[in-house]
């Protein structure tokens, strides 16, 4: 069995370390959170998908909805980024995944640097080694692995800085756990007043807390919307009544959070 992540040294992986224990796998590494997708099939991969700084990875959203896979498991895992490079003085351009520039804003426009999005913050890394003019965000882990000094430690922008990272897969994770959360998405069957308000009220109805409602657009037509929703718990009964709601609603998944 093999867990995907991405690459040595960046948080996917370090969130895949932490959850090894729960399954017979080995870490396999992949470029992108798409080649997670693509390359997982009877195995397991384990995906960034909602930060406490910038919110939801979007990719990863959009990515559940055109895979058959479902949420298995879910962890998370403490960001502290880094300033890795070879001369502070002489960066001129910062590199990094576009979530890690993002939660490093305000640093970034306190030096005056211009940016650079990747695909990782190892492949940030790796081009900082190749060129003193580029600095790279990214792990300590990062930092030893190309042999590159961390030139200033936690840079973040706001130091409670975590971010959630799931489990994809076809099978469930064995064990006993003491929570647990479900993920649901749905769009709704009629845009009107008061549509959204009649699934949230089943949800308070049945005492069951929301933990995260996010909406993106259905990429059918302007101004329509499909909806994801967390909540804590595996109680799927409360679903039945959302249907006459609903043009379409689909379980991500029912699944244990990991290392509580």
């Amino acid at each position: 069995m093999k867990l995907y992540t991405l690459p040595k040294g960046t948080y996917t992986e370090m969130a895949g370390k932490k959850i090894l224990k729960y399954l017979d796998a080995k870490l396999c590494h992949c470029s992108t959170i798409y080649e997670i997708f693509e390359n997982v099939k009877d195995n397991y991969g384990i995906v960034p998908i909602e930060n406490s700084i910038e919110g939801a990875v979007n990719l990863t959203q959009d990515l559940l909805l055109e895979y058959n896979y479902k949420i298995v498991g879910e962890t998370v895992l403490d960001i502290h980024h880094n300033l890795i490079g070879l001369n502070k003085d002489k960066i001129k351009i910062i590199v990094s995944h576009p979530q890690a520039l993002a939660q490093c804003r305000k640093y970034i426009k306190k030096h005056g640097w211009k940016v650079k999005a990747v695909e990782s913050t190892a492949k940030a890394v790796e081009m900082a080694k190749e060129d003193e003019t580029v600095g790279a965000i990214g792990s300590e882990s990062l930092a030893k692995l190309y042999n590159l000094k961390i030139l200033d430690r936690n840079i973040e922008d706001y130091k409670n800085n975590k971010t959630r990272f799931i489990v994809i897969g076809k099978k469930d994770i064995k064990g006993k756990f003491n929570k647990y959360k479900t993920s649901i998405v749905f769009e709704l069957k009629e845009d009107k007043p008061g549509a959204l308000y009649h699934i949230l009220k089943e949800f308070a109805l049945k005492n069951i807390n929301l933990t995260r409602i996010e909406s993106r657009p259905s990429k059918r037509m302007l101004g329509t919307y499909i909806f994801y929703i967390d909540y804590e718990g595996k109680d799927l009964d409360v679903l039945k009544n959302l249907n006459k709601y609903v043009s379409f609603l689909r379980v991500l998944g029912s699944y244990p959070i990991l290392d509580v």
